[in-house]
């Protein structure tokens, strides 16, 4: 985390910034404490984008899918700037830990048994999407962050609704990462479906299990036609023998032709030689990695504004929705994790 500049907003609504968490081309991402004392990592458009329409539809977009989709695999959205602020941000729930790209780069691929573990928990997150009536679309390792209780997928900037999929312009022009695109999302935004966001998943499983993406990396256009070309297979070297099959039918060129999410978590969980809880507890043991760059634990909260009070004593909604959330999703699902 780096220090805030001069040029940087100390307050976002009642979240107190303390410090920048990374910056693109689109905006910044900030750490922040709420009143309530949760850690959130605040994305904020950059002001000379604010104006642009598509750069605004596309945020507002992100937020009312993050408002859509609740589950302990995907980071919560706590709180959001009104669509007509003039400064667009949201909040969420900051998940401390490497993302999948930065941990495969640093310690090397995983095992079969843990490749398995963490693509069946990023199916049952995939599920959960698509329960919403949305579609990720740029899922890549990038977007997976290994947290102290499991991975999360993160950024939904271009998330789609599953019954009118098309992009923000109103065009053909692909949007995603091309690395781990699907042939028919390179081919046109508007010609996708569920098994494009099987087949990210599993482009970022060969990652996670080989290190490597199923194309080569490289310059946008001949990437995009390597992956657009029936005669051009992806690069499917050192899977595992018992998870290639499944990887392969993944990455499968005709959309028809992929498992659908229920199916990629049945397979692997079959794959799992332990309990699939003991599986989820020691993939998080050999993943969540504390790093000297992550924010401070102890950092105290702003004051508090103002809460609604029923029968003398504050009402912590946010906490108390939040925690319900949690308890009812592990309830459901008969598992810690």
């Amino acid at each position: 985390m780096e220090p805030l500049k001069p040029a940087d907003p100390p307050v976002l609504g009642d979240i107190e910034l303390h410090g920048v968490l990374g910056e693109g081309g689109m905006g910044k991402v900030y750490f922040g404490v709420t009143p309530d004392g949760l850690r959130v990592a605040v994305k904020v458009i950059h002001p000379h984008l604010a104006d642009r329409t598509d750069v605004r539809a596309r945020f507002d977009r992100e937020i009312a899918a993050l408002r859509m989709v609740q589950g302990p695999r995907v980071a919560v959205l706590v709180d959001a700037a009104g669509p007509e602020a003039e400064q667009p941000w949201l909040a969420m729930e900051y998940v401390r830990g490497q993302n999948l790209r930065d941990h495969v780069e640093a310690d090397g691929p995983l095992t079969a048994d843990m490749g398995a573990a963490l693509g069946e928990l990023l199916a049952e997150a995939l599920t959960e999407i698509h329960a919403a009536g949305l579609l990720h679309r740029d899922l890549k390792p990038a977007n997976i962050l290994l947290g102290r209780d499991g991975p999360k997928v993160i950024d939904f900037g271009l998330v789609a609704l599953t019954e009118s999929v098309s992009d923000l312009t109103g065009t053909a022009t692909p949007l995603g990462t091309p690395i781990c695109m699907p042939p028919e999302q390179a081919e046109s935004a508007r010609d996708v479906t569920r098994a494009a966001d099987v087949y990210g998943l599993g482009a970022t499983l060969l990652f996670a299990l080989t290190g490597h993406y199923p194309y080569e990396p490289g310059p946008a256009i001949p990437l995009l036609r390597a992956i657009t070309d029936l005669d051009t297979p992806p690069d499917l070297s050192g899977l595992p023998v018992d998870l290639a099959p499944l990887i392969t039918a993944m990455l499968a060129h005709d959309p028809a032709a992929r498992p659908t999410t229920t199916e990629v978590a049945k397979a692997l969980r079959s794959r799992i030689a332990s309990s699939i809880t003991a599986a989820r507890v020691h993939l998080v043991s050999l993943t969540y990695v504390e790093q000297a760059g992550d924010p401070p634990v102890d950092v105290a909260p702003p004051p508090p504004p103002a809460r609604p009070r029923r029968d003398g004593h504050p009402l912590p909604t946010l906490v108390v929705a939040r925690l319900a959330d949690r308890l009812r999703s592990g309830y459901d699902r008969g598992g810690v994790l």
